[in-house]
């Protein structure tokens, strides 16, 4: 009896010790890590799970005497304040933070936060954009026409999708930036941006970030607005590359 269970236990073994070899060639080829696909592409650049380091530990005083041509002998003061820091020297200032401590819960939370401080609104719906608390209007559900009218309106919606040989494409996570109060939309900076003139001040929402660049330079407001492009431009850079965390 018991010869026989070894023997029907003897095939069971080899196929584990063939699976064993499998994997570790698998591992050996770089294809058959663990830890393989346990981690999506990005999702680090949304982590809540580490605080921000200081903007001035980011974007230290060596590439601030860099980007801004200030001398050996110009001494430059570092300011630290609760989300953020800034440089002083010689009469200038650059003021650089975060929206918070550490980013925001989810892209929707930061963009919900960003229209309200800057955009003069509580999120993607104005109080005439919210839907009817009652249900939805029967206007333009199609209840109101026959099948074969609905076929026909359906068939020539369809038709404005196609565009030659395009389609539209999907539509935006965020939508863009406008100019309101002292607030003046700026394009091509993180997903959308605004300029305060009267502060020199610039707002950026970035995935789940908010940045702020405040620029006081003894140069021409019109500068002022491309240092804090820039500045935020590199910001975002180190966001990508995760050099902005602090593990908690």
């Amino acid at each position: 009896m018991k010869l026989k269970s070894l023997i029907l236990a003897f095939p069971v073994l080899c196929f584990a010790c063939g699976n064993s070899d499998s994997d570790n060639a698998n591992n050996a080829a770089g294809t058959g890590s663990p830890y393989l696909a346990k981690q999506v592409v990005g999702v680090t650049t949304l982590s809540v799970d580490a605080n921000y380091q200081k903007p001035c530990n980011i974007l230290d005083e060596e590439y601030m005497r860099g980007a801004f041509n200030i001398g050996e002998s110009s001494e430059i003061e570092v300011l630290d304040h609760q989300n953020g820091c800034e440089f002083e020297w010689s009469g200038n200032k650059i003021a650089l933070s975060f929206g918070g401590t550490k980013p925001f819960e989810s892209m929707y939370v930061a963009e919900y936060t960003f229209d309200k401080l800057y955009q003069g609104k509580k999120g993607h719906e104005s109080e005439e954009e919210k839907p009817a608390l009652t249900g939805p209007d029967p206007e333009g559900t199609g209840s109101e026409m026959p099948a074969d009218e609905q076929d026909a309106t359906a068939k020539s919606d369809s038709s404005k999708e196609v565009q030659g040989d395009s389609t539209l494409g999907a539509l935006p996570l965020t939508k863009p930036a406008v100019s309101k109060g002292r607030f003046v939309a700026v394009q091509g900076v993180g997903d959308k941006a605004v300029w305060d003139p009267k502060e020199g001040a610039l707002h950026v929402l970035y995935n789940n970030h908010i940045i702020n660049v405040t620029v006081e330079t003894k140069e021409k407001q019109e500068v002022w607005k491309e240092h804090a492009q820039n500045l935020a431009e590199v910001l975002i850079e180190k966001i990508v590359g995760n050099e902005y965390q602090r593990r908690l």
